[in-house]
């Protein structure tokens, strides 16, 4: 699966906060011409999303195996892979 991370070197978290913070929602508003709630929406989420390492501490709470991600984009997203494990009734 392909989520929203954090990137692991604080400044540059920071910085692109910042950027999706105000830039963000501004471009947001005149794409859409006055609505820039989509793009507020998506901050939150970025916000509060966990850390890519958090979410794979998740996967494996949950029993998944063999789980990994990997960081794209200096991390502002990571692609996590896990497998379940083989006789795990489907839900």
């Amino acid at each position: 699966m392909l989520e929203a991370s954090n990137i692991p070197w604080k400044p540059l978290q920071t910085a692109y906060l910042a950027y999706m913070s105000v830039c963000m929602p501004m471009l947001g508003w005149l794409a859409t011409g006055g609505d820039a709630s989509a793009y507020r929406y998506l901050l939150h989420g970025i916000r509060e999303f966990p850390t890519a390492e958090n979410l794979a501490d998740e996967l494996r709470l949950h029993g998944f195996e063999d789980v990994a991600f990997e960081r794209q984009s200096l991390g502002i997203v990571a692609i996590h892979t896990a497998r379940k494990p083989a006789g795990t009734p489907q839900v």
